[in-house]
């Protein structure tokens, strides 16, 4: 080779050598459009959220949220409280509809308890829309420290099950049916640990996968149906660059029969990602920003996130994203942004 082709050579290879790497996809910004009251107690109180669409009226819709120093929280699409159990340290929270109760078709709302060591029930009237707590329904987890918690309803045979992680990553399976009266009656299913320090987790009643957050290492896909034991699959490792530690809550903006999008918040950098159904692939990453023009601050921080698809009335006509906001502006306590879905897919770009 002459030598200054050789010489060329070498310099191409050492700029590509250090050539800094390419951009990831940049991160997209979507303001929130409601923010809830704010807990009551000082530090770190809000943590988990999910939310129940009311197909009848759907701008009557009911957002269930857990102050994790005080109790279980039930609030309208406004952000305004409409009720407050006090029950201790409730940590993550999710629901399922057609719980039947005395001959009646409810929803059935489950909350990891971290005062009593378990799970925590309550349930939905969707004609009146008061919501009671069963009391004589709690689960004793057998962990030392319930943290993340999800629901399954099985397309098998429509039997529901619900997830309850430790702190420790340890998951314990229960099998759940309702009594004559309407309680709920538990039955171990299956146990396994995750590895180290888990939390966020949901369940896709379409694919029947299951999902869980390991916070320092990342998002694993198990089967959700008992018999599949330990087996899994890592779909989102942390990079150290995109995501980051810590990956906190966990929910699913579905579409269709497998499509839509596995949402994970990103604590360490405060930003959300887009995870593609059924392929599992990271997609897009997104930022709650301020929206000064409603005196609503940006989301940081986010622990707990939830996604509810589909007609909320007309500020909400695709859907709802709440998320938990961990330094609330104005030196308030912590509460939770409530997002209009169609301004996060408004601000993806076309591929």
């Amino acid at each position: 080779m002459p030598l200054v082709l050789s010489r060329l050579a070498l310099l191409v290879g050492a700029c590509l050598l250090f050539a800094p790497p390419a951009s990831a996809d940049p991160v997209f910004d979507v303001p929130a459009d409601v923010e809830t009251e704010a807990v009551q107690q000082e530090g770190d109180a809000a943590d988990d959220a999910e939310i129940w669409r009311n197909a009848a009226h759907p701008e009557q819709s009911r957002i269930f949220a857990t102050d994790k120093k005080r109790g279980f929280m039930v609030l309208d699409l406004a952000g305004k409280l409409i009720q407050f159990f006090e029950l201790g340290r409730l940590n993550n929270v999710d629901l399922r509809e057609d719980w039947t109760a005395g001959g009646d078709s409810r929803v059935l709302i489950g909350a990891s308890d971290r005062t009593k060591l378990g799970i925590t029930f309550f349930m939905l009237d969707p004609e009146t829309l008061a919501v009671t707590h069963l009391a004589g329904s709690f689960i004793d987890a057998g962990l030392g420290d319930p943290y993340g918690l999800c629901f399954y309803r099985s397309r098998k045979d429509n039997a529901l099950s619900a997830f309850v992680i430790g702190k420790d990553g340890e998951v314990r399976q229960f099998a759940l049916a309702p009594s004559s009266a309407g309680e709920v009656e538990a039955k171990l299913v299956r146990s396994f640990a995750v590895g180290s320090i888990a939390e966020g987790c949901v369940a896709d009643d379409r694919t029947g996968a299951l999902y869980i957050a390991e916070e320092t290492k990342g998002i694993w896909r198990y089967g959700a149906e008992p018999e599949t034991g330990e087996a899994r699959v890592m779909i989102l490792p942390v990079d150290g660059k995109d995501i980051v530690e810590d990956i906190e809550g966990l929910t699913l903006a579905a579409s269709g029969e497998t499509g839509g999008y596995l949402v994970a918040s990103i604590q360490g950098n405060s930003t959300f990602a887009l995870i593609s159904l059924p392929e599992g692939k990271l997609a897009h990453r997104f930022r709650i920003v301020e929206a000064p023009a409603v005196g609503i601050d940006a989301v940081t921080g986010t622990d707990g996130v939830a996604v509810a698809t589909g007609d909320f009335g007309s500020h909400f006509p695709e859907g709802v994203l709440v998320a938990q906001d961990d330094e609330n502006g104005g030196g308030t306590t912590q509460n939770f942004k409530i997002v209009s879905w169609a301004s996060v897919l408004a601000s993806l770009p076309t591929r």
